[in-house]
């Protein structure tokens, strides 16, 4: 449903003062050199739309919150630039980034945010995004986008934050690819969901848009002091590429979020760690599941969270059935608080069994916490859980290339198929069978919604202690835990080749 003139003004007017106001330049030494490289962003947003659901205010509340993110960067970005509900073809587009980006040198760091729909085209296996003024629609595939951002000089740090937006970098796919249109020393890219995926906003019980993407909520959270900066896992005042995508896996799970390059230590956010602002905190931090693998649908789902306001809340368990989570249709349990439906602040630990009828439920189910008000709710963390209760033959194999090359930005990609939920372990050997690197060590799977069923892992030629893999040959063995069964395969022999 369109949104309506007064909401499109309105909007209009917002984007307006935010455009007035670029944030602040970086500091200079006495020589007239930068202290450090020159941060830039552009936010690209799209609401308003004709051949699919409008999403107002979804992406621009997307944009303005990871702009007011942005500004909290303590390196300081000498120019936010926003764009939102412009219908860009590939010549605009290139001429937006370049004047979003202009003057930017090798050792400048470029901030790039999409949000809007992401489509499937028939016939084509790449990321399209859609762009929209309400009255003229275009799409831009990765490629396109990866084409302008590459005559940026610099680091480039892009987030997609569309349905199927993995497709961009190759991952989450229906087969294993060592490379993408984004393969390379200077692009670093966070996706809200694989190839095969769609991604989600917030709705109300009617299905009406309400706030922004689960994806860019989980994100703010893991880089901002109200929500305690929860990405960064060392508490060293940076947060990492690695650590960010880790931070989605955890916080976002209705879809998932891709990256690339794997294991990256790239800093994409920095703020000062003993500055933590009171009173200024999400409603709901620290979520923490006790374990979000069930081995049966009546042990009881452990969790806790701190509560930083008053509030009335409630549990939601959404199930997946055929591929699709069934958000109209949850499990709701209302937290009694003292009594009235209030709940105080403070840190609280809950727990409740799966509902009665599923003592054969296997599959995967998602764990909302939701404030409630008098006409409306609001979700404040949407984390994966699964139950596997299946005791029959999880089907194995490991589908893999035969090489990489590292130099190239090459990823040694693989498959592991599988026929249900399943936790693995997976660990590189070289030709002796010595352990090199240890790449994934109790995960468990997640919907990909491929169309053989499985789970994908990467490795990114480094050794465990983060130095390069010499080249020659390796194996991938895998551990799988489907049920009470364990089971480990390896791959077929692949090489690490040179860079010739």
């Amino acid at each position: 449903m369109k949104g309506g003139e007064g909401l499109r003004f309105l909007f209009s007017f917002l984007l307006s003062l935010i455009m007035a106001f670029p944030a602040l330049p970086l500091s200079a030494d006495h020589d007239g050199k930068d202290l450090q490289p020159v941060l830039r962003a552009l936010l690209v947003a799209c609401d308003d739309f004709i051949s699919q659901p409008d999403t107002t205010p979804s992406s621009f509340n997307n944009v303005t919150d990871i702009r007011r993110a942005l500004l909290s960067d303590k390196r300081g970005y000498s120019m936010i630039r926003v764009s939102l509900n412009q219908a860009l073809d590939r010549d605009s587009f290139s001429s937006l980034v370049q004047e979003a980006f202009q003057g930017a040198k090798e050792n400048d760091f470029s901030f790039f945010y999409l949000s809007t729909h992401g489509v499937r085209l028939e016939g084509s296996q790449d990321f399209v995004a859609l762009f929209s003024d309400g009255e003229t629609e275009t799409y831009l595939t990765g490629q396109d986008i990866q084409r302008a951002l590459s005559a940026v000089p610099g680091k480039k740090f892009v987030i997609l934050d569309a349905c199927y937006s993995g497709a961009a970098i190759n991952k989450g796919m229906d087969q294993a690819y060592s490379s993408s249109p984004f393969s390379g020393d200077d692009f670093k890219v966070l996706t809200s969901s694989g190839g095969m995926e769609p991604s989600f906003l917030w709705t109300n019980g009617a299905g009406t848009v309400q706030g922004g993407s689960f994806f860019a909520q989980a994100l703010t959270d893991g880089i901002t002091s109200s929500g305690q900066y929860a990405a960064d896992t060392n508490r060293d005042g940076q947060v990492t590429l690695k650590e960010l995508y880790r931070h989605q896996l955890k916080a976002y799970g209705a879809s998932t979020p891709q990256v690339y390059p794997q294991n990256d230590d790239f800093v994409v956010f920095q703020y000062q760690p003993e500055t933590l602002p009171p009173g200024q905190l999400r409603t709901v931090t620290g979520l923490e599941i006790a374990s979000p693998h069930l081995l049966n649908p009546q042990e009881p789902i452990l969790f806790s969270y701190t509560l930083n306001q008053t509030s009335r809340l409630a549990y939601q368990l959404i199930y997946e059935s055929q591929s699709t989570w069934r958000f109209q249709h949850p499990q709701s349990i209302a937290e009694e608080g003292r009594g009235d439906g209030v709940v105080l602040p403070g840190r609280k630990e809950a727990a409740f069994q799966i509902k009665s009828g599923g003592e054969d439920l296997s599959g995967y189910f998602l764990l909302l916490l939701i404030t409630v008000f008098e006409d409306y709710s609001r979700p404040q963390a949407c984390v994966l859980l699964s139950v596997q209760t299946r005791q029959d033959d999880p089907g194995l194999k490991i589908e893999s290339l035969p090489s990489f090359t590292p130099g190239k930005g090459d990823e040694a990609a693989f498959v592991l198929r599988h026929t249900g939920v399943v936790s693995y372990s997976a660990r590189v050997l070289d030709k002796e069978g010595n352990t090199v690197a240890i790449i994934e060590s109790g995960r468990m799977s997640r919907p990909l919604h491929l169309a053989e069923e499985g789970s994908q892992l990467w490795w990114d030629g480094k050794t465990k202690d983060g130095s390069p893999a010499l080249p020659g040959e390796y194996r991938l063995r895998v551990t799988v835990i489907s049920g009470n069964g364990r089971q480990t395969l390896d791959s077929e022999p692949f090489r690490l080749l040179e860079n010739n």
